[in-house]
């Protein structure tokens, strides 16, 4: 479940800008499109989740919905389908995106060897059918875990700000 928070403890200088670190990383080897070197960054309980929201009238609020709920091996199967173009339908011409996070704060964990790291993101998706490409926007938080002195993706929840997607979401936020 996603948390918002209004007060975080600080972490360490040390901590924070490592984190940052693993973040660039990972949106990087996404916008690449290295599906494989991204999977390397995952632990292997990871829990995968992005939703959208239904909005409704302001007293009852928004409810979230899953579009992606996955596990390590439905990632890795998601992954084989997009960087095999023979596999897959809706990433073939594969989508150009690029991703941005900001507002980035972390947070130590009651584990020593985690932190949850939240942030805001946009992604920017072309393919040749939309024409002026697909703009998503929303609130990400991570949880992150030291495994052999490095930083695996442990859990990813990304709660998307819209009510309705640009075309499939087949790209891994």
């Amino acid at each position: 479940m996603i948390h918002e928070h209004d007060s975080l403890e600080l972490v360490p200088d040390s901590i924070y800008l490592s984190a940052l670190r693993f973040l660039s990383k990972e949106g990087s080897l996404l916008d690449r499109r290295d599906y494989r070197g991204w999977l390397a960054l995952l632990t292997d309980d990871i829990h995968y989740r992005v939703s959208a929201q239904i909005n409704q009238d302001a007293a009852a609020g928004t409810k979230d919905y899953a579009i992606i709920d996955e596990d390590e091996g439905n990632l890795r199967a998601r992954v084989e389908q997009i960087a095999t173009p023979k596999l897959t339908h809706a990433e073939n011409p594969p989508s150009l995106a690029r991703r941005f996070f900001s507002s980035v704060n972390v947070e130590e964990t009651e584990q020593s060897n985690e932190i949850i790291a939240y942030s805001n993101i946009m992604v920017f998706r072309s393919k040749p059918e939309i024409i002026d490409g697909g703009l998503y926007a929303g609130f990400r938080e991570d949880l992150l875990r030291k495994v052999d002195g490095q930083w695996r993706l442990a859990r990813r929840f990304v709660r998307l700000d819209h009510s309705t997607l640009y075309g499939c979401v087949s790209i891994i936020f």
